[in-house]
């Protein structure tokens, strides 16, 4: 029988997850089947409908941060945990309105699958080092936050049966890895939108039946003191400032996040865009609120008694529900993690195989070399970060998902992804140094109370309550502001790409007009219209079917 505050729940988590295993290992064999391209493995032959692709882009970013995170955030902090939903919000608003459409068109035009790819040729950079760069920030902070996730399932698998963090490290990875491998992904977005829905539906059941039986939590929030009904932590001046800019920070993260952009780059038709949005933003908006709500209600519920502020999710699940149920929500919690784990590994897989292999060793390499090893990769990257969540098994979700895996991409990869959308005069070298300035700038702020000891600078806020709590504020904040700066002096400084004005002007071209008056080359939507039928939509604007021998067929 498993042990852990679960109790006899347990066994219905044991029970529920081996289902969940079985249906998701169905859906990578089922998904198996619709790889002919490495494009299929990677966004999917850009073949998803808009309603699996907002539950895919919520999920994948809700991961074990939002699950456990969020609510022990809440649990420490009170009413103020509700600005995570404050930065991140507004800016997957921003994503779905002002980057989708032309990261969707554009990542065609100029054939291109990863974002590596996309961004040297959009920047024409034919020394290789954009792609490059981008690919080794990729592989880094990508494969850090897939060993974040499979921290948090091992995690939540010991507390709540019993068994050891190895184990339920393992049993975690070797989910993720193995249908990550199977399906590519058609498998990761459909095992999302499976996720998605036991996601939203465990932070509407849990906040709606601690209602009924504690009522709103806040009057008992406030007889608690510390701040904890305060939208400011009872903070004051200056930190309470840095601390409601450290929580809009977060948002800054969505445009460097790659397993959120390729979202975009992965939806079948462009005009599905807005739908997708519709649905990403009822979503985020539930679950933020519902996270928020399930950490105040742990406070009301157990007191100040939680040591480790990510059981609060489990252990309100478990008093709130029989056994059985809570077996079925707390997947749901596990869900959350793979969700965002498999997005990761493929986005770093796609970095290896697509950016470096196609795009440095074998250009010449067929599409069935390609998946083959596009899955190889994807066990090898799998099999390294499960090493690491084996080694960083101590280090807290929340800190270890914001302070380097989330921030170092939002830092590093964010700010050129955004010019490369809407700014013509971007360049190669300002992309590069914007990478190198913002994933450094993120690393050292995350260090940097041990840094000014270093120097013998440990004093230097004091008496300063300004420079005390900028010097607190989210990393973020200032890495996104300094890659940005850096990505335009540079970029107004370097000679800018030659071209650009035409893939622009197709931005404010129908997309009718666009196939009708263009060469299939820069047909975005309705490419699949064209005599004969391709075999995905990207396949008409790639060389892919010369392999494969399509016409000829």
């Amino acid at each position: 029988m498993p042990s852990g505050i679960a109790g006899s729940a347990g066994t219905w988590v044991l029970g529920t997850f081996a289902a969940y295993l079985l249906v998701l290992l169905g859906i990578g064999l089922y998904s198996s089947q619709l790889m002919d391209t490495v494009d299929d493995y990677v966004i999917g032959g850009r073949e998803v409908g808009p309603v699996v692709t907002g539950f895919s882009e919520r999920a994948s970013e809700m991961s074990g941060w939002l699950t456990l995170g969020v609510p022990g955030d809440a649990y420490n902090t009170g009413v103020m945990a509700f600005y995570n939903a404050l930065g991140m919000i507004p800016a997957d608003l921003f994503a779905w309105a002002g980057m989708a459409k032309r990261l969707r068109k554009y990542s065609e035009i100029v054939r291109a699958v990863t974002l590596p790819t996309f961004f040297a040729t959009r920047l024409q950079d034919d020394t290789g080092l954009v792609k490059g760069v981008s690919a080794v920030m990729l592989m880094l902070f990508e494969g850090g936050y897939v060993g974040a996730q499979i921290v948090a399932a091992g995690t939540l698998l010991q507390v709540l049966t019993g068994v050891s963090p190895l184990v339920g490290i393992l049993a975690g990875g070797v989910i993720v890895v193995g249908y990550t491998m199977l399906g590519g992904y058609f498998a990761v977005a459909w095992s999302d939108y499976f996720q998605g829905a036991i996601i939203l539906a465990a932070f509407i059941l849990l906040p709606v039946l601690a209602f009924t039986s504690y009522g709103l939590p806040f009057d008992d929030l406030a007889a608690m003191g510390g701040g904890l009904s305060s939208v400011t932590a009872g903070m004051t001046g200056w930190a309470a400032v840095f601390g409601i800019i450290s929580y809009a920070a977060i948002g800054l993260g969505i445009p460097g996040n790659p397993h959120v952009m390729v979202r975009f780059m992965g939806i079948d038709e462009v005009e599905n865009i807005r739908l997708a949005a519709v649905v990403a933003q009822l979503f985020m908006f539930v679950a933020y609120i519902g996270a928020g709500f399930v950490g105040l209600y742990g406070l009301v519920v157990f007191g100040g008694g939680i040591s480790n502020t990510d059981n609060v999710m489990p252990m309100l699940t478990i008093d709130l529900f029989p056994g059985w149920l809570a077996g079925i929500i707390l997947a749901a919690a596990l869900a959350a993690m793979m969700s965002s784990a498999d997005s990761q590994l493929l986005v770093a897989t796609s970095a290896v195989v697509e950016d470096v292999y196609h795009g440095f060793i074998d250009p010449d390499a067929g599409q069935e070399k390609l998946v083959r090893y596009s899955q190889l990769v994807t066990l090898a990257l799998g099999a390294g970060s499960i090493m690491f969540a084996y080694l960083a098994k101590d280090t807290p979700i929340y800190t270890l998902v914001l302070d380097y895996a989330w921030g170092g991409l939002g830092a590093a990869i964010g700010p050129t992804l955004i010019a490369a959308l809407w700014w013509k005069r971007v360049t190669a070298t300002g992309a590069v140094a914007s990478m190198l300035v913002g994933s450094s700038t993120m690393v050292l702020w995350t260090q940097l109370s041990t840094l000014l000891g270093v120097l013998g600078l440990s004093g230097l806020a004091e008496g300063s309550g300004f420079l005390a709590s900028f010097l607190g504020v989210y990393g973020l904040f200032p890495a996104f502001i300094l890659s940005m700066l850096v990505l335009v002096v540079v970029s107004l400084l370097t000679q800018p790409p030659e071209g650009v004005d035409e893939h622009f002007d197709i931005f404010d071209k129908p997309l009718s007009t666009v196939v009708e008056e263009d060469t299939p080359d820069y047909a975005t939507d309705g490419g699949r219209d064209y005599a004969p039928k391709a075999v995905t939509e990207t396949d008409t604007i790639r060389a892919h079917v010369d392999a494969a021998d399509y016409w000829e067929e």
